[in-house]
Formats: C-alpha cells, structure tokens, sequence
C-alpha cells in the first residue's frame, strides 16, 4: 500500500483508510437525518396548512403516538444489533413521521412565521456548529461526561418546574438546553467522524448502522435545539 497516497490516511490503530471510503460514511449520516428533518417539517406543514380536517381526527390519539415514538427510539437505539441497516433506516424515518405529526400542534401555540424563523437560525446554528466539529483537531470525546450530567440536570430541572412553575427555572433551562444541545452537535459530529475512520476497513452492514444511530442522535440535537429556541424566538397565539 503507497504510503504517499493522498486518498488514504492512517487511523488511531495505524491502520490506512480509504478518505473516499469515510467521506461516503459521513455523506450518509447527514443525508439520512436532512431526511429525517425534512419528514418532520413538512409533516406538519401538510396536516396545520392544508388538511386540518385530518389533523384533528389524528389528535386525541396524540399522547399514543408520543408513547409509541419513545418505544421506537429506545428499541432502534437497544436492538440495533439485531436488525438489518434498512430496518433501522425505516424505523428511524418512522420515528421522524411521528414527531412531525406531533409537532402539528405547535402551529395551534406558535404563529407559522416565527416557527420557520426559529427553524432557521436552528439550521445556520447546526450548519456552522457542525462544521467546528467536523474539522476541530480537538478530541471532544473527553467533553462526553460533562454533557451527560448537564442534560441530567435539564431533566431534572424540567420535572421540578412541572410542578413550581417558575419562570427563572423556565428560562435557566432554556439557557442551559441551547448550551447543551449546541455542545452535542459537535461532539456527535467529531464522534462520528472518529467512528468513520476507526470503521472505515470494516463490514459495510455495521457501518451502515452505526450511521443510522449517528444520524439520530444528530437528528435529536437538532430537534431539541430548534425546540428551545422556539422558547425564545415562538410568538405565541393570543
């Protein structure tokens, strides 16, 4: 093998990689969570804009829908060993379908305009976030535990203002939820770059699938980052 070939390059074992070979991981990765993106937005754009009638035939089955996201996420994220890359890969656009239809409601609490603002400065947030992840020299690995304890105290934060109310807890974790989101985009990016090189000689099917879960977890940054700057930027319906 050329040890001068510019299309390969050496991972953490010491092993040469095809860059092609990476850069087509990646490629996936992001496609399949625009896609993902894409299912939710227009979704509810479909349902609040131009079929109102099926939307409120679909809402008193909201909070059944909301329990069967939550299974489908954790049984792709837990059982994604057991299923081919293209089961995944439906289950994760299901999952995505099943959000946009529960974010429909969101046009009954947020004027339209101020939505696609908000989805707006997500996306240029995303864009440029990601991209500092993408070519950062800097291991963000060692930044994982950090954002692991502050999307516990989110959680916690979340539970305890459900029953005060309280309008500086609502706009602490707002703070803290942009911050932290934010965070994870570009530690997922860079962890999923690191995965791409560490794989990149490896089997095709387990790659495909460690893809699926890499465009999921950016897909849930990217939800979770839109959903606390609608706190800010949502005008809210009279």
């Amino acid at each position: 093998m050329n040890e001068y070939d510019l299309n390969e390059m050496r991972n953490e074992q010491g092993v040469y990689v095809n860059v092609e070979t990476t850069n087509k991981f990646l490629r996936k990765v992001f496609l399949n969570m625009v896609i993902g993106v894409l299912i939710t937005t227009l979704v509810p754009i479909y349902l609040f804009g131009f079929n109102a009638r099926l939307l409120y035939a679909i809402m008193p089955y909201f909070k059944i829908i909301m329990f069967a996201e939550i299974a489908l996420v954790f049984g792709l994220s837990l059982g994604i060993n057991k299923m081919s890359s293209g089961t995944a890969r439906m289950m994760f656009f299901l999952y995505s379908l099943m959000n946009g239809i529960l974010f429909s409601s969101l046009g009954f609490v947020f004027h339209p305009v101020s939505i696609f603002y908000t989805l707006g400065v997500a996306l240029i947030m995303f864009i440029v976030i990601a991209a500092y992840g993408y070519t950062t020299s800097e291991d963000l690995s060692n930044y994982g535990k950090y954002l692991m304890t502050g999307l516990i105290s989110i959680i916690i934060m979340s539970v305890i203002n459900f029953f005060l109310k309280a309008p500086f807890l609502y706009w602490i974790g707002t703070v803290l939820g942009i911050v932290i989101f934010s965070a994870l985009i570009a530690y997922d990016v860079n962890r999923i770059k690191k995965i791409a090189f560490q794989m990149a000689n490896g089997d095709e099917e387990a790659m495909n699938k460690l893809g699926i879960i890499g465009a999921l977890n950016l897909y849930l940054d990217f939800i979770n980052l839109f959903l606390y700057l609608l706190r800010i930027f949502g005008k809210r319906r009279r």
